[in-house]
Parts: C-alpha cells; structure tokens; sequence
C-alpha cells in the first residue's frame, strides 16, 4: 500500500512542526501531498442560549491558524511535497473523517490530545476517527521522544489476522523509508494456559518459524527484518519491545467495527497507543 496523501490534522497544543516534518521521509516512498487541518471547535464559537455563532472570534481563530499554515506550507513545499492548508468550524472527529474522505487520502495523522506526556494520550477525537475510518490512523507521539525518524526501526505487530497482513503490506509500502522491521508474535493468555514449558518452547518455535516468511518477504525488499515471538501479556510485551529493540514506530491491525467496544475498553492495541513512547500506525 501506498501513502501518496495524508491528512494531517493539529489542534497545534500537542503536535506542531516539528511532527510534520519528521513525516517528510514519506516523499521517498511516494507521498506527494499533505492536507494540513485544524478543526475550530464549534462549542467554542457558539452562543448556546441564542443559537448564534461568535462571529469575530470565529474569524480570529480561522485567521490565526491559516496564518501558521502559510508559515508551515513553505516547509512542505521545499520538501518538494504539495500542500493544502484548510481550517474548518465543526466537531473535530466528523470534520477529519468527512476531509479525509473529500480529499481521497491514504493516512491521517493525528497528534495526542494530552500535553502532559504522562497522561493517557488517546482521547475522544481519535476513538471516533479510528471507530468510522477506512484507512490507517497514525498517531503521533512527541517527535523529541524518538531518536531519528519514526520510520528507521518498525516493530510491527503480528498475529495472523486480516489486519496485521493489512499492516505488514503498508509496512512494505514504506520499504524505501524503513530501515529494519521486528515482527513480533506474543503468545500469552489463552494461547498457554494448557501448555507446560516444554510445549510453550514448542510453540514459540512454530510461531517463529511462521513469521520467517514475512522476514523474507521485507528481505527481497531491502529491508532489515527479524522475527520474535515473545511469551507474556501481550500489550505489555509490544510496549518492552520497543524498548529491547529500540523501535521509532508501533505498526498493529486492529479489531473489526463489530468489536470496537471490547477494542477500546481492554485491548492491546488501545493500551499500546496509550501508553507507547513513540508513535503508533493504526491500521484497520
């Protein structure tokens, strides 16, 4: 899969530039343009007892943030990379899912709705984005909290299903960017509650085995990839992952819409894109 378009949509308090520009490698694997969004927020604009709008604030807010792209735009553009600046009035989540289907992208690119990066960094805007959208939702983390770019070292998430292929063939689209990819399997929970050490050695092994001809795959690509089977709680074994292997970028397929809510109240890839130092692709 190929990123040529992105949305990349800021409320500025947590991502800004600087994120921007840390995406800028995805011109070497295909991107040509990025949609910059932010969203005024219509609850802060409105006269609730008259049904009115703050007119001048609203100009204002627009004003500001078009004026903050133009700044941004020419940093795209020197990136050789198109860019289209837009500021709309709305619910941020149904403005971002109704842009990105208007303008045809390939990934959007949200930042966290926390500035503390201690707190929990998914909030209502990316659950209701990733809940409608079609295509990959990359959420980004802090880029002064990963060393390089977050395409230099990809641990990529595997489990067999639909989604993770999904994710491992954007993972390959990316082949030109990426310089190594760690497939990672956890095998954990009901996978070993039967089974004695012998036999979870065992199964280790079948699993490693599996994920050798995704290694091979990436390797006819040019990319450096290894296989790990890791045995624990699967969420907490991705997250020391990516500190074992020193990973700039979390890959996962999620869930299907029909389990949505048991996705977001307890599942890994919720708590990975929580609680991940660095950025997480989250691909449906």
């Amino acid at each position: 899969m190929k990123v040529k378009k992105l949305l990349f949509a800021t409320e500025f308090a947590s991502m800004a530039l600087p994120e921007l520009k840390a995406l800028f490698p995805l011109k070497e694997a295909g991107l040509e343009e990025v949609v910059l969004l932010h969203v005024v927020e219509i609850e802060k604009v409105g006269f609730v007892p008259y049904g009115g709008f703050l007119k001048d604030a609203q100009e204002k807010m627009v004003a500001e943030a078009l004026s903050r792209f133009r700044d941004w735009g020419h940093e795209v553009e020197e990136a050789d990379i198109r860019v289209k600046p837009l500021v709309k009035v709305g619910v941020p989540w149904r403005s971002i899912l109704l842009t990105a289907e208007e303008e045809g992208v390939q990934m959007v690119v949200l930042g966290t709705e926390k500035e503390d990066p201690d707190a929990l960094a998914v909030g209502s805007t990316a659950l209701n984005v990733l809940r409608h959208t079609e295509v990959p939702l990359f959420i980004m983390k802090r880029v002064e909290q990963v060393k390089g770019t977050p395409f230099d070292r990809v641990l990529l998430a595997m489990d067999f299903s639909l989604p993770s292929e999904k994710a491992l063939g954007l993972v390959m689209g990316l082949a030109s960017v990426v310089k190594r990819v760690d497939l990672v399997y956890v095998l954990g929970g009901s996978d070993i509650s039967d089974l004695d050490v012998q036999e979870i050695e065992q199964r280790t092994e079948e699993y490693r085995k599996s994920l050798q001809v995704y290694v091979q795959e990436l390797a006819q690509l040019g990319v450096e990839a290894q296989a790990h089977v890791f045995v624990g709680g699967v969420a907490q074994e991705i997250l020391r992952g990516v500190q074992d292997l020193e990973s700039t970028l979390v890959v996962m397929g999620t869930t299907g819409k029909d389990r949505f809510k048991e996705f977001w109240l307890g599942s890994a890839s919720h708590r990975v894109a929580e609680l991940s130092p660095v950025s997480v692709l989250l691909v449906p």
